[in-house]
């Protein structure tokens, strides 16, 4: 069941602590790729049930993503938590999971835990929408570009513009929480493009907010949304972890290994 207009759809009739047969999971990651946001509601997986769905879903990736370079899929891996001392973003700051890492987070399980009034409120923003919102020069301009992402001591330089590594759908790929500058630019100018480009990642018609509630699991893409932070003592969350963005040019020259 569609929850918002562009992507984000409800699943029901599904217990993701039960077994899910091969079918099943890959109707399920259909799903995942069109809407690129699902919600499960009354969810009660524990941490194995949720390591062995993410686990699942990335045996499910890893031939898809064969690029044929290099020679064999990248290693895909289902990580909980969050590592120690590592430093979250702003909670209402909408950001991709890592992307000040060579290799963002491909897709992330979170499950509503603890005291309902610690919940809080998660917010996720459509990329993919957000690109197609931009004018055609603004566009145009921005599929050639590439941006610096910083945090926490780390950085990385990704496309401004990236393609989803199955689907092929084109998305936006910045965030006012990690991406400090367009690369080859002067400041000014790239902090006048980058206000731009973030005023049209986080504009009203590409975002859908959510308000927790007991027993709600959301799987969302990284590649291709944008999601606002919750305390870390009231989710458990699991990630996928293994991406490296490539740029347009990039998927059509599949010899070439950007980012």
């Amino acid at each position: 069941m569609d929850i918002q207009p562009r992507f984000a759809a409800e699943v029901t009739g599904l217990d993701l602590a039960g077994p899910i047969d091969a079918a099943t999971l890959e109707v399920l990651h259909d799903a995942f790729l069109d809407h690129a946001v699902l919600l499960f509601r009354g969810e009660q997986a524990e941490a194995g049930a949720r390591a062995s769905f993410a686990g699942r879903l990335a045996a499910l990736e890893r031939p898809l993503l064969d690029r044929g370079s290099p020679p064999l899929p990248p290693v895909l891996r289902a990580v909980g938590g969050d590592p120690p001392g590592e430093t979250p973003p702003p909670g209402d700051a909408l950001h991709a999971d890592h992307s000040h890492a060579a290799e963002p987070s491909i897709a992330c399980i979170a499950q509503a835990a603890g005291p309902e009034a610690r919940y809080g409120e998660i917010a996720f923003a459509d990329q993919r929408a957000a690109l197609e919102g931009l004018p055609p020069g603004l566009r145009q301009r921005a599929e050639e570009l590439r941006a610096e992402h910083r945090h926490a001591g780390q950085r990385a330089e990704h496309p401004v513009v990236r393609s989803h590594p199955i689907t092929g759908a084109p998305s936006l790929f910045v965030n006012p929480a990690f991406t400090t500058r367009i690369l080859n630019l002067p400041q000014a100018e790239s902090d006048r493009l980058l206000a731009r480009l973030f005023a049209a990642a986080t504009a009203p018609p590409v975002t859908w907010r959510h308000g927790w509630e007991a027993g709600d699991l959301l799987l969302w893409d990284n590649r291709a949304v944008l999601h606002t932070g919750s305390p870390a003592t009231a989710l458990h969350r699991t990630r996928i972890e293994g991406d490296r963005p490539l740029g347009l040019r990039a998927m059509e020259m599949p010899w070439v290994v950007a980012g």
